[in-house]
């Protein structure tokens, strides 16, 4: 099974829906915050960068890097894993202000993209699969160099799954998965208005269920958030992100 964002909030309700079945999760929230980064060229500055977990240790994304006009995370335990009829919930909430400095131009379009594997193995069925999904919301603080009453922008959902029963039943399916999503938000603003401070908030939720005899593992490799100068140069970026991504584990 693969759902698309049209999907998600069925997809949610499934991982809500995990929280009943008992959870092989850590409790009590808990939160990190990390240095600013930039000025990145050509200007941006990201400040209050920070993660937080309402059911697991953090750190889960890890430290940022700058990278292509915005930052780049390599999850070291950013992972969901559920057998014999158990299931795992991993939820990790990533915060940062982006602010355009005055060599900048404003920030258009912000877009997330992350990488990852799954893992099913058993003979089984539906009830054994492993899902992903993610929501970006953005809050306009600035406009034009002002600062505003805060603007909140419509919130932008991405989601994917597996199950083992569409995967041929096992005794082993395997591979990679990926998500991206944007906030457009030069498109949400009046004619002449360019947001120059946005606010970011990205939950993002790994999820596991299985039944007797078998087992799910779902793991992040590498997430990254960018500003996007122009619509129509996501998917350049989005490549370029995840190759920048590939050599600095390899390094």
């Amino acid at each position: 099974m693969r759902l698309t964002s049209r999907s998600f909030f069925a997809a949610g309700a499934a991982m809500l829906a995990i929280a009943s079945l008992g959870l092989t999760s850590s409790a009590g929230a808990a939160s990190i915050s990390y240095p600013n980064q930039g000025p990145i060229a050509p200007g941006y500055t990201f400040t209050n960068i920070a993660e937080s977990s309402g059911t697991d240790a953090v750190p889960l994304y890890g430290p940022p890097s700058p990278v292509l006009i915005g930052l780049d995370f390599t999850p070291a335990s950013f992972s969901a894993t559920s057998t014999n009829g158990g299931a795992d919930l991993v939820d990790g909430q990533l915060n940062y202000t982006v602010v355009a400095g005055p060599s900048a131009p404003g920030i258009p379009l912000i877009n997330f993209a992350e990488t990852g594997s799954y893992t099913l193995s058993g003979l089984g069925n539906a009830a054994t699969q492993a899902m992903a999904g993610a929501i970006i919301r953005a809050t306009v603080l600035e406009v034009n160099g002002a600062a505003v009453a805060p603007i909140s922008l419509a919130p932008v959902s991405a989601s994917v799954g597996f199950d083992l029963q569409t995967l041929g039943g096992g005794p082993l399916a395997t591979g990679p998965w990926s998500l991206s999503a944007s906030v457009n938000i030069a498109s949400q603003l009046g004619p002449g208005q360019s947001a120059t401070r946005v606010e970011v908030v990205i939950n993002n939720t790994l999820a596991t269920t299985t039944q007797p005899g078998t087992t799910a593992i779902i793991t992040k490799g590498d997430f990254g958030t960018q500003l996007t100068p122009e619509p129509g140069s996501l998917t350049m970026l989005g490549f370029a992100l995840c190759g920048l991504g590939v050599a600095r584990k390899r390094r």
